[in-house]
């Protein structure tokens, strides 16, 4: 009596392989946001790379400081005083494109909302961010002897670690998109084996003028806000009890 062939039973192990897939296939091809329907938002996503990319680079120079933050403490804090209004300008834009979308915009409708994992984490990295930002500030303000300083202090650190992690998938996943769409709207082609976008929306110009405007708004910031360095850069130079003497 003839066998039967052996049936092959396939196992999916990796149940959220088609959504990293989906996912990475975003990373990796940005040149997505040029094609309908998402180029009817292409504006918004111009103004949004332009100042991720701003942002970018801040945190970037950030992120050097930390390992010595008692030697450069004043490039920290100036630097975290400059984030504000660039940071300010990429929550309103990005807040934007999520209320049109909710709102039913036609064009941002048809555009979609952002990969399910980003749509989850996105708030977290908004409060994340919120709560990072107004904590240094504070810890600036109330200085380092004042009864709260702890308080902010911790609020401030524990911020900053679950900031880290949802940033770093942020901008591994938006970094590519934001590189591609940045150089075509300041008019470059290519640098490189990079290669950006050659789609000219309308208003390039005002929108490089806007980021341009709020990343010198964060010198106006630096300057309300340098007087309160000293007393920190003191402490974490000299140590606390030097520096109350």
């Amino acid at each position: 009596m003839p066998s039967r062939p052996a049936t092959r039973v396939e196992y999916n192990t990796t149940p959220l392989a088609p959504v990293i897939e989906s996912l990475i296939d975003e990373m990796t091809h940005p040149q997505k946001d040029d094609a309908e329907p998402k180029r009817s938002v292409l504006a918004n996503t111009r103004l949004t790379s332009l100042v991720g990319l701003i942002v970018f680079v801040e945190l970037f120079v950030i992120g050097i400081t930390v390992p010595a933050i008692g030697k450069l403490f004043t490039l920290h804090a100036i630097i975290g005083y400059m984030l504000i209004p660039p940071l300010i300008l990429k929550l309103g834009s990005t807040s934007y494109r999520f209320a049109q979308y909710y709102l039913r915009n036609p064009r941002y409708y048809r555009a979609g909302p952002p990969h399910p994992l980003l749509r989850i984490a996105a708030p977290l990295l908004v409060l994340a961010t919120v709560a990072l930002m107004v904590s240094g500030v504070m810890l600036m303000v109330v200085g380092p002897y004042s009864a709260s300083v702890q308080t902010w202090r911790g609020i401030h650190q524990a911020s900053f670690i679950a900031w880290f992690a949802l940033a770093a998938v942020h901008i591994a996943v938006y970094f590519p998109k934001a590189l591609y769409q940045g150089g075509g709207e300041l008019g470059l082609r290519s640098w490189g084996r990079l290669r950006f976008s050659r789609v000219r929306p309308r208003a390039s110009r005002l929108r490089v003028v806007v980021a341009l405007a709020f990343l010198l708004g964060g010198v106006v910031v630096v300057a309300v806000g340098y007087r309160y360095i000293g007393p920190w850069h003191q402490v974490l130079a000299q140590g606390f009890h030097l520096a109350r003497h």
